[in-house]
């Protein structure tokens, strides 16, 4: 079937007929092409591209300037347009992990169906092809469509949590967004992975950017009271509260500090576990009213 973008068409375009002057297929991946499914804009859009994704940035520089940067490891290139904004292009890429919560070593896949298999969700494992006579193609070979209409979230392999423990975080904030949840068998693995400590492998760095992201949500709230159900809250602080006060504030980091102030005396080990920078930390504590 077809998925017709809604937004950001004169740049999709432009940067299809830039990929197949260089011979490579080019995709909308992942959360834009779900929240095309569902009827809505995407303030993101990432790209998929079936080579060096550099040489298609690097022509989209010359018509829009701004800069780019690449980052080898992941075979990734981010392009900040000389209008604003943030565009990620990525080559067709398969993932491994060396151990659970480990980060992944990435080579390139052959196929846009290869690089979907190593994604989250079913949701967000669906790819719109850009450009030439199968442009617009939805490609969603895990079901992604379905579960979008259904309002379901669901992990393409049983593995998922443990190669990646961020992901029960992804849950719980794609499950606040939607008002979805996680279809049984999901919920059974996330259950799982909590309960077997696999979050307690991340390093507080990490941790620390899936609170945030969860706190930058419109509401917070649902996704905080899923993590509370998989008891998947200790693992910011054994002592984290949240309440509808405390996440009032209409920002991240009014909220963390809504947080702590509302844990208390924990709340300033809260703060310092969040591994930010001392200037950053004493803030957050002043705006919590914690002395420091």
């Amino acid at each position: 079937m077809k998925l017709q973008p809604l937004n950001g068409l004169p740049l999709l375009e432009k940067t299809a007929a830039l990929s197949a002057a260089a011979g490579f297929e080019l995709y909308a991946v992942g959360g834009c092409a779900r929240d095309w499914a569902m009827g809505r804009e995407s303030a993101d859009i990432d790209f998929l591209v079936s080579g060096d994704a550099a040489a298609v940035v690097e022509a989209l520089e010359r018509d829009y300037g701004g800069r780019h940067q690449k980052f080898g490891p992941f075979q990734t290139v981010r392009f900040f347009p000389a209008a604003g904004g943030r565009l990620d292009f990525a080559r067709f890429r398969k993932e491994t992990y060396a151990r659970p919560a480990a980060l992944p070593r990435t080579e390139p896949a052959a196929t846009v169906l290869e690089d979907l298999g190593r994604r989250d969700f079913a949701c967000n494992a669906m790819a719109v092809r850009l450009g030439g006579p199968a442009a617009f193609d939805l490609i969603d070979p895990y079901g992604g469509l379905a579960d979008t209409r259904a309002g379901t979230l669901r992990v393409l392999h049983p593995g998922s949590f443990e190669d990646d423990p961020t992901r029960l975080y992804r849950l719980a904030r794609f499950a606040g967004r939607f008002g979805w949840r996680p279809e049984p068998g999901t919920a059974a693995l996330a259950a799982a992975a909590v309960a077997g400590g696999l979050p307690a492998l991340l390093s507080r760095e990490r941790l620390r950017n899936e609170l945030v992201k969860i706190l930058a949500e419109k509401d917070p709230l649902p996704a905080l009271a899923l993590l509370r159900e998989l008891d998947a809250l200790r693992f910011f602080h054994p002592a984290f509260a949240f309440s509808a006060e405390a996440l009032a504030g209409e920002t991240s980091r009014a909220r963390l500090a809504g947080i702590a102030r509302l844990m208390g005396a924990a709340g300033k080990e809260f703060l310092a576990g969040l591994n930010l920078s001392r200037r950053e930390t004493a803030e957050l504590l002043a705006l919590a009213g914690l002395r420091n």
